[in-house]
């Protein structure tokens, strides 16, 4: 009888021990899960942080063109002024449309230098919203004078070597080159 008194407390002690590691063991997981929270926590925070300070840095990349194209413009209206300045003796209406456009484009220049880049943004927008065909076409005009641009471009580079298929042109075929024989291309 001692010895199924002994199994019975052996068994308990086991049981016991088995318990004790079940709760030490869901303690650890649990402490390790919230460690893991924690980090992933840090880790969102230090992502949106560095996302914050992309998304500044190109803000202000974009500002600084865009205060260059709008410095760049206020010349332009000057220029554009100083030759109104030249056609006034010869041709007053010309400069009249000339003094005209420099100050269209003044104040062009003016309204970019006062605005952010989320207000250029906003206003594009809208523009591109109310209209769309005058959008398109002018994105149509300037793939076109873009696609202008590079054929000059390559037209003027190639004139000092051999045009597209020139090469193969009037030129008697390699010596270890198999010779043609009638039928080959059209039959006997």
């Amino acid at each position: 009888m001692s010895d199924s008194i002994n199994t019975r407390s052996g068994a308990g002690t086991a049981s016991d021990a088995a318990g004790t590691l079940r709760s030490s063991a869901a303690d650890a997981m649990a402490k390790v899960s919230d460690v893991a929270q924690q980090a992933m926590g840090e880790a969102r925070k230090s992502a949106s942080s560095l996302a914050s300070a992309a998304t500044e840095r190109a803000k202000d990349a974009a500002q600084e063109r865009i205060s260059g194209g709008a410095a760049l413009l206020g010349h332009v209206a000057a220029s554009v002024r100083a030759a109104a300045r030249e056609l006034e003796p010869n041709a007053p209406q010309l400069a009249g449309f000339a003094h005209e456009a420099a100050g269209r484009i003044e104040d062009f220049s003016h309204d970019i230098r006062e605005k952010s880049v989320e207000e250029l943004v906003q206003t594009s927008s809208e523009f591109a919203r109310r209209q769309p065909a005058l959008l398109f076409g002018a994105a149509a005009a300037c793939g076109f004078l873009l696609f202008r641009m590079i054929k000059t471009a390559s037209s003027t580079a190639t004139e000092s070597g051999p045009r597209f298929g020139e090469e193969s042109y009037g030129v008697a075929p390699l010596p270890e080159s198999p010779p043609i024989t009638s039928g080959q291309f059209h039959g006997p």
